[in-house]
């Protein structure tokens, strides 16, 4: 996890600083003609188009230069199962762990997909519900790090971006 930290905050440093290189693919070799020759054009990259995904890429007014969109409906789906059996039993720690494992679960894969105003938020409501998950407190900070090494403001609770990649703040 470390490591993925590390590459995350690398990368971002150097796409912040303008530098940052076309991302290529490697795929199989396709051939293309060269326009009015008898010569080929051997092409290494293929532009593929991903599909479209629940969580669109932040805006950067905010976000991440590297931030990528990534499918989050499952976790958002636990979310809003953990929600609902956290408010018919709100005394239940149990529940309330669940809640808080849900919203840490999505905030790690908002993370890994470079949208750090998102996972902010979800780290945040999850430690509110369970302030003893350290992974989870580590990577909190690790995130308030990285807007401190950019000389970004972190974004205030509840101001983050919505992990739908909305510029609206998360309810």
């Amino acid at each position: 996890m470390r490591q993925l930290i590390v590459i995350a905050i690398s990368a971002f440093l150097f796409a912040a600083c303008g530098n940052s290189p076309a991302p290529l693919s490697n795929t199989n070799a396709a051939a293309t003609p060269a326009s009015n020759t008898n010569s080929l054009v051997i092409s290494s990259h293929k532009s593929e188009t991903k599909p479209v995904t629940e969580s669109k890429p932040q805006s950067t007014s905010g976000g991440s230069p590297n931030q990528r969109p990534t499918d989050i409906k499952a976790q958002t789906a636990a979310i809003e199962k953990a929600e609902k059996e956290f408010k018919a039993k709100p005394k239940d720690e149990a529940a309330k762990k669940a809640l808080a494992k849900a919203y840490f679960d999505r905030a790690f894969v908002l993370t890994e997909a470079a949208q750090y105003s998102a996972a902010l938020g979800d780290f945040r409501k999850g430690l509110k519900l369970d302030p003893s998950d350290a992974k989870a407190k580590e990577m909190h900070d690790q995130i308030v790090e990285i807007y401190g090494m950019l000389g970004k403001e972190v974004p205030k609770e509840g101001q983050e971006m919505a992990p739908d990649g909305t510029d609206k703040p998360k309810q």
